[in-house]
């Protein structure tokens, strides 16, 4: 029979560094000069308690007792104190209470290092031991039949020990505490008809071909008159790998908005482009919504390749996005939509690619021009030398540059290069190291084949993304820094 209201740990009180808002449990007082680090209470919750070890012993499928009750759990630091001391206290006071223990193991009884600290986890309030595992006691009672329960887990790390302590009393669950007002469905509903105007001056900002949503507010908005990119038609791997998904790789006139806006679900939104975009003839080519788009990393992922930022943040749950097609009188012009939200708000990552014919001949590289910046800095960077995106295949358009690099080579038969390749910060570090070093090398081996180069003249090398000439959160920077250098190299 339980004896008690309180279980006293010691017959002598001692001081306590008691925190005003996690006062101790009326039940159980602490261990004197224990003070508390953590505390929670919750009226009528599910919890489970463990009730034994597991079966087997790399298992960490524990025996539990599922509980339904008033809960209160604290964590508590003890100080220059060890773990079997506190375990004695909490264990004596139990027995002078007269509560049945249900389960207690000490010491290597516990399991071994993953099962204590999925032990002491499942008690603990932020779901960790972390490094309070060793020396470890568990201990399980109930008292009154059942009507309260308390768990503790105690374990040390470097002199000082910590209590995981959960107490879970029986109680009854009000049901009386919400009013269903049924005269609200005879009344005629108010609409909130207010919608936004876009602005002249706003429309002036959005692409030519797409208004933005009413309300929205742009984050980020990028342009560039000819630019290489790839827009995912599948779900996309967390690394971003160009060859694990499945992609449309275009080149044309990119524009790229980040819009944000509040107080609108993204189904809302989403429906709005869908409609806007089957009224004005595009062809869906791809779109996928929720779950079907993958897991919460694929989903970052998928909308990272739209976004000019190269990053959604937050913006990922609740997920649509959609790829559409229309021909123009210039070309193909190619819609991608990642829409998500976080915490109320939505975002839009919108690409727009016009797909067309190059223009060629604007850039021109003087072979005297490179001399001079080599003899100044003893570097210069290339305009012109193309790639395909992760990819180290030179582009045709690339042929002026290379003549150029071959005539300065042929003007200065003394002269010596380092190729130097780089890239930008998307994808992993040991991916982009390869991915320069093998663009510098198809440089020089095109030098060497193509416009008779003596390949002892040139060393390539690959920086990868560690010598940005800009940032990579603008697809601005990110262009600058996928470059080809050369580098006065010593005879």
């Amino acid at each position: 029979m339980f004896r008690s209201a309180v279980l006293t740990l010691l017959l002598v009180t001692a001081p306590m560094c008691a925190v005003a808002k996690s006062p101790d449990h009326p039940l159980l007082s602490r261990f004197p000069e224990a003070r508390a680090t953590n505390y929670q209470q919750v009226s009528f919750e599910r919890f489970s308690l463990p009730t034994g070890l597991p079966p087997e012993e790399a298992s960490m499928a524990f025996p539990e007792l599922n509980l339904i009750g008033d809960m209160t759990r604290h964590t508590y630091r003890i100080r220059n104190t060890s773990t079997l001391k506190v375990y004695q206290n909490y264990k004596a006071a139990i027995e002078r209470a007269g509560m049945n223990v249900l389960f207690e193991c000490s010491l290597d009884e516990c399991g071994n290092q993953r099962q204590i600290q999925d032990l002491g986890a499942k008690l603990a309030i932020s779901n960790s031991v972390f490094t309070f595992w060793q020396k470890p006691y568990y201990l399980l009672a109930e008292a009154d039949e059942g009507k309260a329960h308390v768990a503790v887990f105690i374990g040390g790390d470097d002199g000082e020990t910590a209590v995981q302590q959960v107490i879970i009393e029986e109680s009854q669950v009000r049901d009386d505490l919400i009013d269903i007002d049924m005269s609200y469905l005879e009344r005629p509903r108010e609409l909130n008809t207010e919608i936004a105007e876009v602005t002249p001056a706003q429309r002036a900002r959005d692409h030519a071909l797409l208004s933005r949503y009413p309300g929205a507010r742009i984050r980020q908005r990028t342009h560039s008159e000819y630019e290489h990119f790839i827009i995912p038609v599948s779900v996309v791997s967390a690394t971003r790998n160009v060859d694990e998904f499945e992609k449309i790789e275009l080149t044309g006139e990119l524009t790229r908005h980040f819009y944000e806006l509040s107080k609108v679900s993204t189904l809302k939104v989403y429906r709005n482009y869908t409609s806007a975009l089957a009224e004005a003839g595009f062809e869906v080519l791809y779109e996928c919504s929720r779950d079907a788009c993958g897991s919460s990393t694929e989903i970052r992922a998928l909308g990272a390749l739209i976004a000019n930022t190269g990053n959604v943040y937050n913006y990922y749950r609740d997920p649509h996005y959609l790829v559409a097609r229309r021909d123009t009188v210039k070309g193909h012009a190619y819609i991608a939509l990642f829409i998500g939200e976080y915490r109320g708000d939505t975002a839009v990552q919108q690409a727009i690619l016009e797909a067309g014919p190059t223009e060629t001949g604007l850039v021109n590289v003087d072979s005297d021009l490179l001399h001079t910046e080599l003899e100044e800095s003893g570097k210069a960077s290339i305009e012109g030398i193309l790639f395909d995106t992760g990819k180290s295949t030179i582009k045709v358009e690339s042929k002026a540059a290379l003549e150029s690099i071959a005539e300065l080579l042929n003007d200065y038969p003394q002269l010596q290069l380092y190729v130097v390749g780089h890239t930008d910060d998307v994808g992993s570090p040991e991916l982009n190291l390869r991915l320069s070093a093998a663009r510098a090398e198809s440089v020089v081996q095109t030098l060497v084949k193509d416009h008779g180069i003596a390949a002892a003249r040139l060393h390539s090398a690959g920086m990868g993304p560690y010598a940005p000439l800009a940032s990579n959160t603008t697809e601005e920077g990110r262009s600058m820094n996928r470059r080809v250098e050369l580098v006065s190299r010593l005879p």
